[in-house]
């Protein structure tokens, strides 16, 4: 035992463990949990937005309908009738920029909501 106690984790009787674990004093962890396709679709979207903003009729419009697919595919309760809808929505504004409505096309794929 060292001065502070006993820190040590003992895992056993066949435990799967998946995740972070730490001991000790002042521990800090950082985990992301939203990488993986979703994250990099929606950050591919968002940067074609900016890109092709001056194409757009209504590029703030479709800003919010990003920011709701973020604030839904990161929720723990997600909506999928209200992801649906800024899908659908999102599609329209961008329709006429061929790169940005492919890419939209793709973060409804790694969304889970069809593509």
């Amino acid at each position: 035992m060292t001065e502070h106690g006993d820190r040590g984790i003992t895992i056993g009787g066949g435990a799967s463990v998946s995740g972070q674990v730490a001991t000790g004093d002042h521990v800090t962890q950082n985990q992301q949990v939203n990488a993986g396709p979703a994250a990099e679709a929606l950050a591919r979207v968002e940067r074609l937005l900016e890109r092709h903003a001056a194409d757009l009729a209504e590029p703030g419009r479709a800003r919010r309908d990003l920011a709701d697919l973020r604030e839904e595919a990161e929720s723990a309760d997600a909506d999928p009738e209200r992801m649906r809808g800024a899908l659908e929505r999102l599609g329209r504004r961008v329709g006429g920029v061929a790169v940005l409505a492919e890419a939209v096309r793709s973060l409804a794929g790694a969304l889970g909501a069809g593509g």
